[in-house]
């Protein structure tokens, strides 16, 4: 399934949030949502979900399915990941098949088959019968992203999944997804760090002030121009393509 926002805008509250941006989520591809705070990517990603309307264009094929396919081909991992209540892993995961079964029917052989490919995928199986409130915040991201698995979606899409993590367990984070791509998922992440990018991303969509900037290849989007003209920064390539970043005074800008 290729997810595709076709000149889309968005509007709450009476402002507009993106305005005209067009890209593409891929099978095989993990793609990044870069930008500076406040420049659209959270809500790109609800509205390639379908969670938020947009007020022009469209996401193709979503404009004709019912909630239901949609919440059985496209999985959305939000930012937060506080678990309120105390569910045991495998009961949070087991939420994941609500799109196939519903809220109250009784779990099916292959409700369950679904629930521990998703934690052995997540290597979380031996989670399966603890506390989700007593897990590290790398172990809850884990298990939210079982839960989008457990649905068996074509397109999974994360909100910032890194943002709350240590440096370890951030990385194994983005080693699942960039895994879950490579198993032809289709995959979108917003991320701000942009050395983790480059490292792990196949594609790169800049986004500032709700407008798309540039997409594509990330060697051809992380380049010292567009860290200069969105980011207000200057970069140096080191070895293994990382960057190191430097500000730039405001008087310079």
């Amino acid at each position: 399934m290729i997810l595709e926002a076709v000149n889309i805008s968005v509007e709450r509250g009476g402002r507009k949030i993106l305005d005209g941006v067009s890209m593409r989520v891929e099978p095989g591809r993990f793609t990044a949502l870069i930008g500076p705070n406040g420049s659209g990517k959270s809500t790109l990603l609800k509205a390639l979900a379908g969670l938020w309307p947009v007020s022009q264009g469209s996401i193709e094929p979503l404009a004709n399915m019912p909630r239901r396919d949609i919440a059985r081909k496209i999985a959305f991992v939000p930012q937060d990941t506080r678990i309120d209540f105390a569910f045991s892993v495998a009961e949070i995961v087991g939420m994941g098949r609500y799109p196939h079964r519903g809220r109250f029917a009784v779990e099916t052989a292959a409700d369950r088959k679904a629930v521990d490919r998703a934690l052995e995928r997540c290597d979380i199986a031996d989670l399966r019968a603890r506390d989700a409130n007593t897990l590290s915040g790398g172990e809850r991201q884990r298990v939210l992203i079982a839960r989008s698995l457990a649905a068996e979606p074509e397109v999974i899409l994360l909100d910032e999944p890194t943002a709350s993590l240590d440096i370890e367990h951030a990385l194994e984070i983005l080693e699942l997804c960039r895994e879950l791509s490579h198993d032809g998922h289709a995959v979108a992440v917003a991320i701000h760090d942009l050395n983790a990018v480059a490292q792990y991303a196949d594609v790169a969509a800049l986004l500032d002030h709700g407008q798309l900037i540039q997409t594509g290849a990330v060697r051809e989007v992380l380049n010292p121009a567009s860290f200069e003209r969105v980011f207000g920064v200057r970069a140096d390539v080191l070895p293994g393509g990382h960057y190191s970043f430097h500000r730039i005074p405001k008087e310079h800008l």
